[in-house]
C-alpha cells in the first residue's frame, strides 16, 4: 500500500508515470455518543482507503480529518469542524494542486454523512461543490466513496440502518479499532431519536450544552459485536473496491 506522505516527490513522480489515481480519506473531529472517539468517522474512512488502497495499488493521500458536523453538537465538547464554505474550499484546493501535478482520476472516502432537517447533505454538498468546476472543465474526475449506500439492515439486530453512533459504528469500532471503544459505555438512543435528539436544541441548532443525561448516541449500540461489525466492513468493502478497479485506469 502506498501512502503519499511517505512518498518522496521523485517517488511521487514514477507512481504518475504508471497511474493519475488517488485516493482521500475524509473525516470528522466530532462527537459519537459516551463510548466511541471523536474521531469515528475518520478512523472508518481510513480503514476503508487502507482496505481499497491494499485491493487496487490505489496511493492514499494525508487525511482531511475535519468535516462539516451537526450544528447540535458545537457545543459538545471536542466537536470541532469547518463550515460548508471551508470545506469546500480545503477540498478545492487539494484538487487543484493535485490536478496541476498530473492526477486525474480522485476517490474521497467519507464515512460521515450530516443529513439532518434542513441541513440535508452538507459535507458530501461541500464535497460535490468543490468537485465540480474541475469536472465541468473536464480536468479530472471525482467519485465520493460513501460506504453505508451499501444496505446493511440484515446484518443487524435491532436497527433497519445506520444510525448516529448506534449498532453499525460501534460494531465497526469493535472491529477496526476496539482499544478506541469504551463499550461499557454505550447508551441506546431513545426509541424516536431524531425527536429527542433535537428537543433541547430548536432548529436543530445548540444554544449551549447538551443535558447531562444526553448520550450523543441514536439506535442500539449496545448491540453492537465485533463480528457483526466484520461483516458490516466486508459487505461495504466490496462495491467500493469495484468501482475504483472499474474507474481507475492506471
Amino acid at each position: 500500500m502506498k501512502k503519499l506522505a511517505e512518498m518522496t516527490w521523485p517517488e511521487t513522480a514514477a507512481y504518475l508515470e504508471r497511474r493519475d489515481a488517488l485516493l482521500l480519506p475524509l473525516g470528522t473531529c466530532e462527537q459519537h455518543g459516551r463510548h466511541l472517539p471523536l474521531a469515528c468517522d475518520t478512523l472508518i474512512a481510513e480503514a476503508f482507503a487502507s482496505a481499497i488502497a491494499e485491493e487496487t495499488g490505489v496511493a492514499i493521500a494525508p487525511t482531511l480529518a475535519y468535516g462539516v458536523n451537526l450544528p447540535c453538537d458545537r457545543f459538545v465538547p471536542g466537536t470541532a469542524g469547518l463550515t460548508f464554505d471551508a470545506l469546500r474550499a480545503s477540498v478545492r484546493g487539494l484538487l487543484s494542486d493535485w490536478v496541476r501535478q498530473g492526477f486525474r482520476t480522485f476517490f474521497l472516502v467519507t464515512a460521515h454523512g450530516c443529513a439532518v432537517d434542513g441541513f440535508g447533505f452538507a459535507h458530501h454538498e461541500a464535497i460535490k461543490c468543490a468537485a465540480l468546476p474541475f469536472l465541468e472543465d473536464a480536468l479530472c474526475r471525482v467519485f465520493i466513496l460513501f460506504p453505508y449506500w451499501t444496505d446493511v439492515g440484515d446484518l443487524l439486530d435491532r436497527q433497519d440502518g445506520v444510525e448516529h453512533a448506534g449498532e453499525v459504528e460501534t460494531s465497526l469500532g469493535l472491529h477496526l479499532f476496539p482499544e478506541h471503544v469504551r463499550v461499557e459505555r454505550a447508551v441506546d438512543g431513545p426509541p424516536d431519536a431524531e425527536e429527542a435528539r433535537f428537543e433541547a436544541f430548536p432548529e436543530g441548532v445548540a444554544a449551549g450544552p447538551p443535558p447531562g443525561d444526553w448520550s450523543g448516541s441514536e439506535g442500539a449500540p449496545t448491540s453492537a459485536t465485533a463480528e457483526k461489525g466484520r461483516a458490516i466492513f466486508e459487505r461495504c468493502l466490496g462495491p467500493l473496491v469495484e468501482l475504483v478497479r472499474r474507474e481507475n485506469h492506471g
